[in-house]
């Protein structure tokens, strides 16, 4: 009996022990301090927002080009004889350019000489026929009342039986004959009106040949017309060309435009200047000078991504090329209660974060275009806030209102 209560008190004793054993353990383990989560603060710049009266830049890329670009023609199929410029060369106004072969320009010209000496002959030959033909008319015109007079008077002395019937029907017969040949000496003269047409307007034809020979003398000798520069050569001396082909290509110096896509977003405030009759320039930079480009005026027609504006390029880069590339900053219409902020500073395209309490707070303002602040592109925005808040101009990847920040230097 004995035995059977020892072997069942020994394992309740093991589980006692082991209870008490756990819960003075438990009772006695360190006590761990609770974490203390602190919520991170992001170091940041900021710019206290001061207000100024700007002008909006924005940064443009045009292509050269030239308004008077001229391809010099052939008048006449010929041969090249003289060839006196290259390309990209740079002439004054009455210089040579290229002659075409004087052969092939005086016989033409003598040629039109001939005709037109012989059309002004024919015509004069018309004249003094028409004069004929007229004279004529009026003598055959005073025969036939001759022949009327005496058909009258055989007719009244039929009357007195002093002419017979043979000597009446006579006087008739040469009544109608004359009367026919009054009809020819009229058709002669008609007739004859129309071949001095002809004949005068033969002779202004070959006049007018004449002239184009003659312009073809001077258009087959080029000239420069005005300072200008050599654009392209396509002949060379002893060349055969036909009438056409184009010889020479040159423009003046003082054509030369740069041609710059405008966003659509400028275009109202670019418009409405010009009607104002405002000056709009633009600014050219390069080894550290700036070089001025007036507005000339708007092209007629608009595309999706904009419309292209013209700008006057002054003599200092009138050694550029049409197709050039050039990247220029047109200066918008000045306004005042504008901010400049860097790019940095702007999230999404019209969006700031304002500091208040130390955290972010997102802020919308309208980006009215550039500026240029030390020596970088600043973004020039209209904002509704007060002067003298602060702004965050380190661009944070997670930037979000409430964000906590700490300003750089505090």
């Amino acid at each position: 009996m004995f035995q059977k209560i020892k072997r069942r008190l020994i394992p309740i004793l093991i589980i006692a022990v082991a209870i008490a054993l756990f819960v003075y353990m438990k009772s006695t383990k360190p006590v761990q301090k609770p974490v203390d989560i602190k919520e991170k603060v992001w170091l940041v710049q900021t710019l206290t927002a001061k207000f100024e009266h700007l002008a909006p830049v924005q940064k443009l890329y045009g292509t050269v080009e030239s308004y008077s670009l001229v391809s010099a023609s052939s008048p006449v199929n010929g041969v090249v004889s003289k060839v006196f410029v290259k390309a990209g060369q740079t002439v004054k106004k009455g210089e040579k350019l290229v002659f075409i072969d004087e052969a092939d320009l005086t016989i033409p010209l003598k040629q039109a000489e001939a005709e037109a000496a012989n059309a002004k002959a024919q015509l004069t030959l018309q004249k003094l026929t028409n004069t004929a033909n007229q004279k004529r008319l009026e003598h055959e015109t005073k025969v036939l009342k001759l022949k009327q007079v005496a058909v009258m008077r055989s007719k009244q002395l039929m009357q007195k039986n002093l002419a017979s019937q043979s000597a009446l029907d006579a006087a008739n017969e040469a009544l109608v004959r004359q009367k026919y040949t009054v009809v020819g000496a009229k058709l002669a003269v008609q007739e004859n009106r129309l071949k001095l047409i002809q004949a005068q307007a033969s002779l202004e034809k070959a006049q007018a040949s004449l002239q184009q020979a003659q312009l073809n003398l001077q258009r087959g000798q080029l000239v420069a017309p005005y300072d200008a520069r050599i654009a392209k050569v396509n002949v060379s001396e002893g060349s055969r060309v036909n009438t056409g082909a184009v010889m020479v290509s040159f423009y003046a110096l003082d054509s030369l435009e740069l041609r710059a896509k405008l966003p659509v977003a400028q275009l109202p405030a670019v418009e409405q200047a010009l009607r104002n009759d405002e000056t709009l320039n633009a600014f050219y930079e390069f080894s550290g000078n700036k070089t001025k480009l007036s507005l000339l005026r708007l092209a007629g027609e608009a595309t999706t991504s904009g419309v292209d504006a013209f700008f006057k390029l002054p003599e200092s880069l009138l050694s550029a090329r049409p197709g050039a590339l050039l990247d220029i900053n047109l200066e918008g219409v000045s306004e005042g209660k504008v901010l400049a902020v860097p790019y940095s500073a702007i999230y999404g395209n019209n969006h700031l974060f304002l500091v208040k309490d130390s955290r972010l707070v997102s802020h919308a303002v309208k980006v009215l275009g550039e500026v240029q602040r030390n020596n970088q592109l600043w973004a020039l925005v209209k904002p509704d806030f007060k002067e003298g808040t602060k702004i965050n101009i380190t661009h944070l990847p997670n930037a979000t209102s409430g964000l906590k920040i700490a300003e750089d230097g505090e």
